[in-house]
């Protein structure tokens, strides 16, 4: 047994959390928060038109993202729950496979959106101007995909070879980069849209590098082995990512839907206001992520050693983590809405109010987001699919687009309302779940 999978079956579940959740959390955080920031910079240096377009090509940029993220996710799990059976053949098998259909198929998807961009944005609704600055943006993030998306699965495979700190400093000199390459183009040259998005890209790029040295060398738990009837394992892994996968890409395909409904009943402006609460959520939601996702590979690990009491106490200091940064967040966004808004993008006096309501509305996601999604990353990190997968699409899509239905009549004021109230219907479903769970384990 190697001396990482010692740690998470012989740490104290509080000395594991601290060691291993808080560091995720940063670095996930700091992986994350540079498309903010990028977003932020976009509103400051090249006005509304810019900031509300990269708002309309982010989704579809993040579906892309999200093929490479549902392989880590899902052969992490498998991964986890192998090397807990003691099966490390298996384990590099499914490792190298990953890596490799990861960018492929990362690749495949990125073109794909690239063809449908322009019809999508026109369907949409956007004006030319609108439509030129998302098409500049969404083409030059596409050029680096097939290496950019490797960043979230060689991450993922840090925090399984236990090397938690390595990929937290990674993820801040990543941060750091991408900043430092936007502020160059945006500030010093002052370049386009199209530019700052190719920041982002070389800091992405040159750290995934940085990432990839290790385990091209050897030197980690997890190794690159030759490939024997991958297909078996490629299932799997598609399987145990789908959750993720669902949650990312109907995520993406919900705010296509609301910055259309957005666009018609309130133009640039409502989109950029729902674009500000959702770069606030590029910041929360990457935390909550980081904390079960940095101990999902103890979770997974002492489940498939048969200790699941362990997973269990793992899991709990999870939730209580989860929902105190939801509740700090919350109190942020009801308190200093304006701040927040301003932060991004600079606004006339006449529409500053609109910002701080609509803000302080859909604030109120937090204070019930984090049940839901506690249960969908436990439910993911012990093989339960079905699951997650409900969850993911209650969360993600079927509630979003019902509650769009139902209250897009009320015009912008409904549309507000929209995210908070799918996020209290999707944490009933998750409190469901969870008592039909503690039912079954009864009667075993």
């Amino acid at each position: 047994m190697t001396a990482e999978h010692k740690f998470f079956l012989g740490t104290s579940t509080s000395r594991l959390f601290y060691r291993a959740a808080i560091p995720g959390a940063i670095g996930m955080i700091a992986s994350n928060i540079y498309f903010s920031v990028e977003m932020l910079l976009i509103g400051r240096f090249l006005g509304q038109t810019a900031f509300a377009g990269g708002n309309l090509a982010n989704p579809l940029l993040l579906i892309a993202y999200a093929v490479a993220d549902m392989i880590a996710v899902g052969s992490s799990i498998g991964i986890s729950l192998r090397l807990g059976e003691g099966k490390k053949e298996e384990a590099d098998r499914m490792f190298t496979a990953a890596v490799i259909s990861s960018s492929v198929l990362s690749t495949l998807t990125a073109v794909a959106l690239t063809a449908a961009g322009p019809l999508i944005f026109r369907l949409m609704g956007a004006d030319t101007a609108l439509m030129d600055e998302a098409i500049s943006y969404l083409g030059t993030y596409t050029i680096f995909i097939p290496l950019t998306c490797l960043v979230f699965v060689f991450d993922n495979y840090l925090r399984i070879c236990g090397r938690v700190r390595f990929s937290m400093v990674m993820n801040i000199v990543m941060a750091v980069m991408c900043l430092a390459f936007e502020l160059f183009f945006l500030c010093v040259f002052k370049l386009g849209i199209g530019y700052a998005a190719l920041g982002t890209s070389l800091g992405m790029s040159i750290a995934c590098i940085i990432c990839m040295i290790p385990f091209i060398r050897g030197r980690m738990s997890l190794r690159f082995v030759k490939l024997r009837s991958p297909w078996s394992t490629l299932r799997e892994i598609f399987t145990q990512g789908l959750p993720s996968f669902l949650n990312n890409t109907s995520g993406r395909i919900s705010s296509v839907l609301m910055n259309t409904l957005l666009l018609r009943l309130g133009g640039g402006m409502a989109v950029s206001i729902f674009g500000v609460f959702m770069n606030i959520d590029g910041i929360i939601v990457p935390g909550m992520y980081g904390i079960f996702d940095s101990l999902q590979p103890a979770i997974g690990y002492n489940w498939g050693a048969g200790r699941k009491d362990r997973s269990r106490q793992i899991a709990l200091r999870c939730i209580v983590a989860l929902a105190i940064l939801c509740l700090v967040f919350t109190l942020i966004l009801e308190i200093f809405p304006g701040q927040v808004f301003s932060l991004f993008l600079e606004a006339d006096d006449s529409e500053i109010p609109l910002a701080i309501h609509a803000i302080r509305i859909m604030a109120l996601t937090y204070l019930v987001r984090w049940i839901s999604y506690s249960g969908q990353s436990f439910s993911s990190a012990i093989g339960k699919n079905r699951e997650a997968t409900l969850l993911s699409l209650c969360s993600a899509l079927i509630f979003p687009v019902l509650m769009m239905m139902l209250l897009m009549n009320q015009g912008l004021e409904g549309l507000w309302y929209v995210t908070p109230s799918a996020a209290l219907l999707t944490s009933v479903a998750a409190v469901i779940v969870y008592l039909m769970r503690i039912r079954h384990f009864m009667k075993e």
